[in-house]
């Protein structure tokens, strides 16, 4: 009887250590086939680039944006570094974002998302072009064709393009991105021709020769449809004069007599 079970006993643990081994084996094989298949992938043509396809973008060329990745075409697949790719995109002002992804065996997809030009700052005789965000896109010799927002009251001394533009009132940066953001969702300009944040605290949009007076970046979407309001109902695109919606309560509004 003991016999017996000391036979039993022996015989599953040879079971096991079988087992074991074909396990271990496997794993083996697996990683070796892992190997093979990884040097085949960096070495086969089947995996290099033939297609580079950009996504998303509207103004900045498809050449352009395929320079600043740095991806050849003819490279293998694997080997280009996607994060740097994308730094190198990012370095135009315009781009607000990137994503670059890898499409088998021979395609890399670059899907950009671009800031839009909403207003301008003009300094002697040239012009800097802004974004909602307050964001120094650029700067021009002419803004010919380009339907913009002015923008008075920033200093542009210490700011630097691709960058938010420096203020010592960050209260002045609420203001641009709360009617940037604003003009960008509608896709019209409301017809305003200026914005003014000389002074945070009383912001001032120009429609024409119709002053707005915002106050601060507060609640700006409600004040300013308040004030187009207005300006609407009572015809006054024409006139001359100011429609002040900086506090609660029905908006004043006066025509000066020329």
């Amino acid at each position: 009887m003991n016999d017996t079970l000391i036979n039993k006993t022996k015989n599953e643990l040879i079971l096991k250590r079988r087992r074991k081994k074909r396990i271990k084996n496997s794993i083996l094989l697996f990683i070796f086939l892992l190997a093979v298949l990884f040097v085949l992938s960096i070495k086969l043509p089947y995996f290099n680039i033939k297609y580079i396809k950009v996504y998303g973008n509207k103004s900045i060329d498809v050449n352009e944006i395929k320079s600043l990745s740095k991806i050849n075409m003819g490279n293998n697949i694997f080997y280009i570094n996607i994060n740097k790719s994308e730094k190198n995109i990012l370095r135009n002002p315009y781009i607000g974002s990137v994503k670059i992804t890898r499409k088998l065996p021979s395609q890399i997809n670059i899907n950009v998302a671009e800031r839009n030009a909403i207003f301008y700052i003009k300094m002697d005789n040239t012009f800097y072009i802004v974004d909602k965000s307050g964001i120094l896109l650029q700067k021009r010799s002419n803004i010919d064709n380009m339907n913009l927002v002015q923008l008075n009251g920033i200093n542009l001394t210490s700011s630097k393009i691709g960058e938010i533009i420096k203020t010592r009132d960050n209260r002045k940066i609420d203001g641009i991105k709360n009617i940037g953001s604003l003009i960008e969702e509608s896709n019209v300009m409301f017809g305003i021709d200026t914005l003014d944040v000389s002074n945070s605290l009383d912001i001032k949009a120009y429609k024409k020769d119709m002053c707005i007076k915002l106050g601060s970046a507060d609640d700006m979407k409600n004040k300013l449809n308040k004030a187009l309001n207005i300006i609407e109902q009572e015809k006054l695109s024409a006139a001359k004069g100011y429609v002040d919606v900086r506090f609660d309560g029905n908006p004043v509004f006066y025509i000066y007599n020329n």
